[in-house]
C-alpha cells in the first residue's frame, strides 16, 4: 500500500549508507565476478567524468547512463526536492535549509512521457514512489510488478510502459536531502547487499554532482549580478557628471563675461570675488571630470589614440595645470630628466592626466617642503623597447604598509574626513593606474612611510604597442630593479 505518511516539516537526518564493495571473487560465478567487475569499472569512469565542469542536468544524465549500461536498466530519472537550484542562504552563502513540498524532474531517460509529466512539480504528499523516498530518506527496492503496483497510478504506467522492477534511492548532499534516483528494470529483478550498495552510491555521486554545478551556477549569476550592479554604477556616475558639467560650464562663462566687463563695468572688490567663484568653479568642474574618467573607465569606453608627440611638452603642459595649487600652499614643484628631446607615440591626454593626477595627490597632501619630478628613459632603442619612468616625491605625511594596499581603490581615503580641507574624490589615483596600464605601463608606490613623505612611480612605454601588449608588470620589475641601482 502507498504510504500514508504526511509531508514533514524538514527531510530527515541523512542515513549512512554501507559503501559500495564489490564481493569477494571466492563467493561469485564466473557471470556475477563480471557484473561485480562492470559496476567497479562504471563508478570509478564516472568518479573522474563527474570532476569535470557540468551542469546539473549534464550531471545527472552521466550518472542515468552509467546505471543504465552498468545495471542493465531501461529507464532513469532524478529530481530535486524543491526549486531548482536550490535557494543560496545569503548570510552564509551555502545552501539554505530544505523546507521543499515539491519535487522537479532534473533529467530522465527512457521515462514515459505521461510519468515524466506526472513527476513535474510533483507534490511531496503524493502516493509515488519518489514522493515517499523523498518525504522519509529511506531507499525503496521494488523486484517485481506486484511491488510497483502497490503505487496505482505509478505503477500502472510503469507497467504498461514494461517495468517490471525498480530503485529509488534518496539524494544526499552536504547532510540534506535534495532528491531522488529512480531506475526501471524490463524484467523481475532480485537486488543483492552488493546491488543496493553499488545504486545508493550513485545516488550520493549524482547529489555531490549536481550540487557541485548548483555551486558553479550561483558563483556565475552572483559574478553577473555583480559586473551588471558595476556597470550601472559607472552609468549613473557618468550620466549625473554629464548633467552637472552642463551647468557650471554656463556659470563659469557668465562668471567670465561678467569679470571682463562685457556687459558693464565692475569695481576691483566684484573682480576679485568673481575671480574667486571661477576658481571655485574650475575646482568643481575638476572633480566632475575626474568622475567621468573614472565612469569611462569603468564602462571599458576609454580609447587610446596614439600620436606622435615630444615628452618635454607633455610634462610641461602637465605641470602648468598643477603649479597653480602649488603656489596656493606655497610649495616648489622641482623637475629634473634629460636634456635632450625624446619622442613619443601615445595618447598625450592620457598621459598628461596620469602626471596631473599624481602630482595633484602629492601637493595636495604635502603642507610644506616640495613637491618633485623626476623623470628618465630606460631600454634599448635598436629593439624600439624604450620605457619611460616617473618618480613623484612629496614630504606629506606618508603611508603605512596597510593604506598602500588600498591606495588605488576608487574612492578610497586614508583618512576619510579629509576630503573636507583636500576636496578629493579619491579618483585621482585610481584612474592615473586605469589609464597607465591602458597604455601599457602602470602607476605604484615606491616608497612611503608614515612622517616621511611618498614617491610614486609611473612607467609608460614610449610607443604604444596596443591592447594585446600587457607591459605592466614587466614594466614594475625593471624599474624597481633599476631604483636599487
Amino acid at each position: 500500500m502507498p504510504s500514508d505518511h504526511p509531508p514533514q516539516s524538514a527531510p530527515p537526518t541523512a542515513p549512512q549508507f554501507p559503501e559500495y564493495q564489490p564481493l569477494a571473487p571466492a563467493y561469485l560465478a564466473g557471470e556475477e565476478i563480471s557484473g561485480a567487475s562492470r559496476r567497479l569499472r562504471a563508478l570509478a569512469a564516472l568518479s573522474g567524468s563527474l570532476t569535470d565542469a557540468l551542469g546539473p542536468a549534464e550531471a545527472a544524465d552521466l550518472v542515468e547512463q552509467k546505471a543504465l549500461s552498468a545495471l542493465g536498466a531501461t529507464s532513469a530519472v532524478v529530481v530535486t526536492l524543491g526549486p531548482f537550484p536550490p535557494p543560496i542562504a545569503p548570510s552564509v552563502r551555502a545552501f539554505a535549509p530544505n523546507f521543499a513540498t515539491t519535487l522537479t524532474v532534473v533529467h530522465a531517460i527512457g521515462l514515459p512521457a505521461e510519468v515524466r509529466a506526472a513527476l513535474e512539480q510533483l507534490p511531496l504528499d503524493a502516493p509515488v514512489p519518489l514522493a515517499e523516498v523523498a518525504r522519509l530518506g529511506e531507499p525503496l527496492f521494488l523486484s517485481s510488478e506486484e511491488e510497483l503496483l502497490r503505487y496505482p497510478d505509478w505503477g500502472g504506467a510503469m507497467a504498461g510502459a514494461g517495468a517490471r522492477a525498480a530503485a529509488i534511492v534518496p539524494v544526499w548532499a552536504n547532510g540534506e536531502l535534495r532528491g531522488v534516483l529512480g531506475l526501471a528494470w524490463a524484467e523481475r529483478r532480485s537486488f543483492d547487499e552488493d546491488e543496493r550498495a553499488f545504486v545508493l552510491t550513485l545516488g550520493v555521486m549524482c547529489a555531490q554532482a549536481i550540487m557541485r554545478a548548483h555551486l558553479r551556477w550561483a558563483e556565475r549569476q552572483a559574478r553577473e549580478a555583480a559586473e551588471q550592479a558595476n556597470r550601472s554604477k559607472a552609468h549613473f556616475v557618468a550620466t549625473i557628471s554629464h548633467e552637472l558639467r552642463t551647468p557650471m560650464n554656463a556659470v563659469l562663462g557668465y562668471t567670465e563675461l561678467l569679470a571682463d566687463e562685457i556687459v558693464g563695468p565692475i569695481s576691483a572688490l566684484q573682480k576679485d570675488h568673481l575671480g574667486r567663484a571661477r576658481a571655485s568653479g574650475q575646482h568643481v568642474l575638476g572633480l566632475i571630470e575626474e568622475l567621468l574618467s573614472y565612469a569611462r573607465v569603468e564602462a571599458g569606453e576609454e580609447v587610446v589614440r596614439a600620436e606622435p608627440g615630444l615628452l618635454g611638452h607633455v610634462v610641461e603642459q602637465s605641470l602648468v595645470l598643477v603649479r597653480s595649487l602649488a603656489d596656493r600652499k606655497g610649495l616648489h614643484i622641482r623637475t629634473q630628466g634629460p636634456n635632450e628631446p625624446i619622442e613619443l607615440h601615445t595618447d598625450p591626454r592620457k598621459l598628461r592626466q596620469i602626471l596631473v593626477n599624481v602630482l595633484a595627490n602629492a601637493v595636495k597632501f604635502t603642507d610644506a617642503g616640495d613637491v618633485s619630478l623626476f623623470f628618465r628613459a630606460q631600454g634599448d632603442a635598436a629593439d624600439a623597447i624604450v620605457t619611460i619612468y616617473f618618480e613623484v616625491t612629496d614630504t606629506g605625511p606618508g603611508m603605512s604598509l596597510a593604506d598602500q594596499e588600498h591606495a588605488f581603490e576608487p574612492f578610497w581615503q586614508a583618512d576619510p574626513t579629509s576630503t573636507k580641507s583636500s576636496g578629493s574624490t579619491g579618483l585621482g589615483l585610481s584612474v592615473a593606474r586605469q589609464f597607465a596600464r591602458l597604455l601599457g605601463g602602470d602607476v605604484f608606490v615606491l616608497r612611503s612611510a608614515l612622517g616621511a613623505g611618498s614617491t610614486f612611480a609611473v612607467s609608460i612605454p614610449v610607443r604604444y604597442r596596443g591592447a594585446a601588449d600587457d607591459a605592466s608588470s614587466e614594466s614594475a620589475v625593471h624599474f624597481s630593479a633599476a631604483a636599487s641601482q
